[in-house]
């Protein structure tokens, strides 16, 4: 049995490896925007640094959360749907075979991946709190976002333009935060 799981494993990261690449970076994404956004705004308004370390902790947290439930919910339908087709196909049960061990590797990966992510959003709060400085913890932030563009396939031209698209989307989160605590 332990030798299938290797293989399944072997099988999720060679076949799998955009998918579950994608679900690091749409996690890390909502995790560090969601520091970004609170940061910003918390640190305005001049919260305590406990409420906003909380507030941060938790968001990301509850986001973490979400992230990993939809991805078991998502990733067991398809799947189901996918295996099934494929025994459709093949005329044959698969049951046992690298193919099964792989679909259900992939799942636990997805989960880690899209769960585990979000966390990236505490370098930024933690950066913040050490130096006392949000400039510091914004410029991590954006920082975090750029690389996260560089992650996909592509490309450098490719790659570097995802990481602007990304942070820019952390710039939009910061003006509306600005704003927002103003």
């Amino acid at each position: 049995m332990f030798d299938r799981f290797i293989e399944g494993l072997r099988y999720s990261l060679r076949n799998e490896r955009p998918m579950l690449r994608r679900y690091l970076v749409l996690g890390a994404f909502d995790g560090v925007l969601l520091s970004l956004g609170i940061l910003v705004s918390s640190i305005l308004a001049n919260a305590p640094s406990r409420v906003i370390e909380l507030t941060v902790v938790s968001g990301i947290i509850a986001v973490s959360i979400s992230s990993a439930w939809n991805s078991l919910i998502v990733e067991v339908k398809e799947r189901k749907l996918e295996f099934d087709r494929l025994e459709r196909q093949m005329m044959r049960s698969l049951k046992g075979s690298t193919y099964d061990y792989g679909m259900k590797v992939t799942i636990v990966l997805s989960v880690l991946a899209h769960g585990l992510s979000p966390f990236l959003g505490l370098i930024s709060l933690y950066v913040t709190l050490l130096t006392r400085a949000l400039a510091y913890g914004i410029v991590t932030s954006l920082g975090e976002l750029f690389l996260l563009g560089l992650a996909y396939e592509g490309s450098w031209k490719e790659k570097i333009r995802s990481g602007i698209i990304i942070a820019v989307g952390g710039a939009l989160m910061l003006v509306i935060s600005y704003y927002l605590s103003r």
